[in-house]
């Protein structure tokens, strides 16, 4: 087999990138009828199936989940419909039944296994992950002095802790400051927001405005044109999620729209995407009737599970509640990270992130910290501008989960041929015959999954 050298590889890389990138920016599609989204979503079924079964992958996530849960947790049916033609434009695969693959051809086969690794790995460096860092309570290092939130953002705690009656919405614990004020106006006769004794059992703790989505993902404050390359990606994959949902974005961020009540052990988790909102509709039910799980262990989360019913008056006016779209975006994506493992996997690399980079992985590491920093993900104080300008000139050439496919492309590539050559069987022929029937037949209109 011909070895490829690093500059071949890193130019077809680059290559992929632009493919992956056209992709995700295509807004020229016609829909998908009936029909051809039932041939496309069997297709798409049955590529990620056989790579669960073939794909010798070493990511520390599941490549092939976060792909599929990318596409059953978006929230719409024109979402999917976008993603699937986003998935075959970036494999270069049609739906039609156009340019297909032969995968009892080996080489043909790794070629579309590599392509699916490093389409995932693209989704978790320019979605995911910035996603993630920017959800983060806690600051990572600083590289630059980018502010990380406009200045029309408002602070909207105030008006959250009147509309959530001055109570977390899980533990129900009341807001330890206020309880002071009231304590220091009226003593022990102090009423809490419901007109009951404010010292007949409660609980105290301070209480945070945690946000539902970050603020980072607004365009407030800036033109398109102003925002940056990377940033514009991670919007345009957000809306392949949630199709339309910039604008409400814009609309809502800084208000009590996007954020609610929480003790900070509990805004600690949501910030991590470990808690989840789960809208319960129905005659049972009444309006803005909420589930709240976690998929943290029990000891950890002793109030959940809950159920919470959000008010949506306070004092005697109108007031506006988390949005729903939100939170059912928030929950699609915490299951998402959660069962594709890509959650743990990016927690390991911001965390390896904040640690002092060895010489070896110096220029990824501070590459990929300060393309987060840069595009206004993460929080950011101030550095030395020689220390911002080294790590921002890494930018275009670094990146972790990138050098992971790279790694994958080499080894997966050996042990193909190492098995090939020494148990090449009729079992593995027959095997890729009927695999390269399965997702052809798919392409000529079966729509029924095997």
């Amino acid at each position: 087999m011909k070895s490829i050298t690093k500059q071949e590889m890193a130019s077809e890389s680059l290559q992929q990138h632009r493919r992956f990138l056209a992709a995700v920016l295509n807004t020229s599609r016609e829909p998908l009828d009936a029909e051809e989204n039932a041939l496309a979503k069997a297709k798409f079924y049955r590529i990620i199936d056989l790579y669960s079964k073939r794909k010798r992958d070493r990511s520390k996530y599941n490549r092939h989940l976060l792909i599929r849960y990318t596409y059953e947790y978006a929230l719409s049916e024109e979402s999917r419909i976008h993603f699937l033609q986003t998935f075959f434009q970036a494999l270069e695969l049609s739906i039609d039944g156009q340019g297909r693959v032969n995968l009892s051809d080996k080489e043909q086969a790794n070629g579309l296994w590599l392509k699916i690794s490093a389409f995932a790995d693209f989704l978790v460096d320019n979605f995911y992950l910035p996603l993630k860092a920017a959800a983060r309570r806690a600051p990572l290092p600083s590289l630059t002095s980018q502010p990380a939130v406009p200045d029309l953002i408002t602070d909207p705690r105030e008006d959250c802790l009147i509309r959530d009656r001055h109570r977390c919405i899980i533990t129900q614990a009341f807001d330890f400051d206020e309880a002071v004020t009231r304590h220091k106006e009226h003593a022990n006769d102090a009423l809490d927001d419901e007109g009951k004794s404010l010292f007949g059992g409660n609980h105290f703790l301070h209480l945070e405005a945690a946000p539902v989505l970050p603020h980072s993902l607004a365009e407030i404050g800036s033109s398109p044109s102003e925002e940056s390359h990377t940033k514009k990606l991670t919007l345009a994959i957000l809306n392949i999620f949630d199709h339309g949902i910039q604008d409400l974005i814009n609309e809502c961020v800084g208000t009590p729209r996007n954020a609610m009540t929480l003790t900070k052990n509990y805004h600690h988790m949501f910030a991590e995407f470990e808690i989840y909102f789960t809208r319960l509709d129905g005659p049972t039910y009444s309006p803005h009737t909420y589930r709240i799980e976690a998929f943290v262990p029990l000891a950890m989360r002793k109030e959940l599970p809950a159920t919470r019913t959000l008010r949506t008056v306070a004092n005697g006016k109108p007031i506006a509640l988390p949005e729903p779209r939100f939170l059912a975006l928030r929950r699609a994506l915490a299951h998402v990270l959660y069962r594709s493992s890509a959650g743990t996997y990016i927690d390991e690399l911001l965390t390896k992130l904040k640690e002092k980079p060895t010489e070896e992985n110096r220029s990824t590491e501070l590459g990929l910290f300060a393309q987060l920093r840069l595009d206004g993900w993460c929080p950011s104080s101030t550095t030395t501008t020689a220390n911002s300008t080294a790590a921002a000139n890494t930018i275009a050439a670094a990146s972790t989960t990138a050098a992971d496919t790279a790694a994958d492309t080499a080894a997966d590539t050996a042990a193909d041929t190492a098995a090939d050559t020494a148990a090449d069987t009729a079992a593995d022929t027959a095997a890729d015959t009927a695999a390269d029937t399965a997702i052809n037949a798919a392409a000529d209109g079966d729509d029924g999954r095997q």
